[in-house]
């Protein structure tokens, strides 16, 4: 009996001391780069890529939009237009392996350049309209 009650104690005391080494928190190893993901610094931030090519689909409806209400003139709508697709190549070209900073900056550049064509195009046709010039 006495055995069998020492024999309980010394496992209840043995997994006492366990449980908190057990309870640690150790984290998880960092996955190595997947297939299409590339290595080196930069690649594999498809986030940012998603991200540009949402904002390219936005001005092309915009303009799509702007030109249908007649708020910008036809060429200018098609010279948008094939600058967005333009832009839209290129990136689609270079996230085949993942943007580098360098790729990322110039191609939100070119985006953000876009964006602000589209911009004046809109704003220089409703001037010429509230001016009275048509």
């Amino acid at each position: 009996m006495r055995k069998m009650v020492l024999s309980f104690a010394a496992a209840a005391v043995a997994l006492a001391v366990a449980a908190p080494a057990a309870a640690q928190y150790y984290p998880a190893p960092q996955p190595g780069p997947a297939y299409g993901q590339g290595y080196g610094y930069g690649r594999g931030n498809w986030q940012q890529v998603r991200d540009l090519r949402v904002r390219i689909d936005m001005i092309r409806r915009q303009i799509t939009r702007l030109d249908r209400r007649d708020a910008i003139r036809g060429r200018t709508a098609d010279r948008l237009l094939n600058e967005a697709d333009r832009i839209d190549r290129r990136l689609h070209e270079r996230a085949r392996g993942g943007l580098d900073p360098r790729e990322a900056a110039d191609l939100h550049y070119r985006v953000q350049r876009l964006e602000q064509q589209v911009q004046w195009a809109r704003a220089g046709r409703w001037d010429r309209f509230r001016d009275g010039r048509y």
